[in-house]
């Protein structure tokens, strides 16, 4: 059994990059917890706690300026370092420096967005080859059992290769979203960028992620 130590080590997929343009948020959950992933003017992705220090509200809730994300309840503005620099109801105040959202190890490559819930991350994630994405779709089964079922070729746990669609090499990526239900994150490697093609793998896509479900129903 993995200990909270390694589980806060272990990298997650938690999106496709392209499901993060600059200057929105984006919010999802792993293993139960609620985080914001948003990508300011410098292009760089932060993955957050999605909660304001203040009074709790989501961050998801927010708006992005430039690199620095706002909360929408009072204002409060995070840079991309996690710790607050403005507080709209008190703008001549210093802000304390220990006034910080809750921030995690994020990573962006092979077209995914990738995390840890450590605050550094002693590694890098997995390196896998660009892809170009199809789809996050949820699937109410756990990673396990999406693994087996899509005969799993990977080392990495999160990750899954398989041909499928007339010799189309798919990349799946996945996170636990809870004990029984995952997000999976689909990309072609080598496939067709062309939007009827695009529309094609999303639907293989979707069609594995009902038959596991049936599955699932039947077992």
């Amino acid at each position: 059994m993995k200990s909270m130590t390694d589980e806060n080590q272990t990298w997650h997929p938690v999106a496709l990059g392209v499901d993060v343009p600059a200057g929105v948020t984006r919010a999802v959950i792993l293993n139960g917890t609620e985080i914001v992933l948003w990508r300011g003017a410098d292009g760089q992705i932060r993955a957050w706690d999605d909660r304001c220090p203040h009074r709790g509200m989501r961050l998801s809730y927010g708006f992005v300026r430039g690199n620095s994300l706002n909360c929408l309840y009072h204002g409060w503005e995070y840079e991309g370092s996690s710790r607050c620099i403005r507080i709209p109801a008190h703008p001549d105040l210093e802000v304390p420096k220990t006034i910080k959202a809750t921030a995690h190890a994020v990573h962006e490559t092979g077209g995914l967005v990738w995390m840890n819930r450590s605050g550094t991350a002693a590694s890098d994630p997995p390196a896998i080859a660009e892809g170009v994405p199809l789809i996050s779709t949820a699937i109410d089964r756990p990673i396990g059992a999406l693994r087996d079922l899509f005969r799993a070729t990977s080392m990495h746990p999160a990750v899954i290769r398989e041909d499928i669609l007339d010799g189309l090499s798919l990349l799946l990526a996945m996170h636990p979203v809870s004990e029984r239900k995952s997000m999976l994150h689909a990309l072609t490697i080598g496939g067709s960028d062309a939007p009827a093609d695009r529309k094609r793998y999303a639907l293989a896509v979707r069609q594995l992620r009902q038959q596991a479900e049936t599955m699932a129903e039947a077992a």
